[in-house]
């Protein structure tokens, strides 16, 4: 106690189960995340920011998936004191198809400027969110998420699977924080 601030873990007794229920991207810029002073490990709210309104597409916009093929890790690294959580989302988008290409256009133009904001809402029912810029109406350490090393397969035969495998990465100091509100606050922002 003296050097460090530690606090029990305790392990959750009863169901975990894994994978993503839903996930939804955003643009960085749009959004502020509202966090308790003494909880840096959670968001209670979100909001557009000022300036961004849904008419000009500041929005959530969900992203379907493969049912039970998305999946989210992380991987932490520690080299002295400095810190580094390496964080990957991937998921399989069926059908290679026009709607395919034209959004694997966007998300690669969008990873090359700002990056893309998610939030994953894992089947245990946790809020994960991924990329975010602005806490309490401050611009917080840059944290890019993009979409990097995807592929896709027309597959060979009839029950080949054919579609994309999409990964999200990014790099950040931590894991993603949790968000606790419902997951039709996110909806709302669609």
């Amino acid at each position: 106690m003296l050097s460090i601030k530690l606090k029990p873990f305790t392990r959750v007794c009863g169901p975990t189960s894994g994978g993503i229920s839903d996930l939804a991207a955003f643009d960085p810029a749009d959004f502020n995340f509202t966090q308790a002073v003494d909880d840096d490990s959670t968001y209670s709210a979100i909001a557009l920011r000022e300036g961004a309104t849904a008419e000009n597409g500041a929005k959530m916009f969900g992203i379907s998936f493969q049912e039970g093929e998305a999946e989210r890790t992380w991987k932490q690294s520690r080299k002295g004191a400095s810190v580094r959580y390496d964080h990957e989302v991937k998921f399989q988008a069926n059908r290679l198809s026009k709607e395919l290409t034209s959004w694997l256009i966007m998300m690669d133009a969008a990873s090359s400027c700002a990056g893309v904001g998610l939030v994953i809402r894992h089947n245990s029912g946790e809020i994960f969110v991924l990329g975010e810029r602005f806490v309490n109406a401050k611009e917080i350490p840059r944290w890019k998420v993009e979409m990097a090393d995807s592929d896709g397969t027309s597959g060979k035969v009839f029950d080949d699977f054919n579609g994309g495998n999409i990964v999200f990465k990014g790099a950040y100091t931590r894991e993603a924080c949790v968000y606790t509100g419902d997951w039709s606050t996110i909806t709302d922002l669609m």
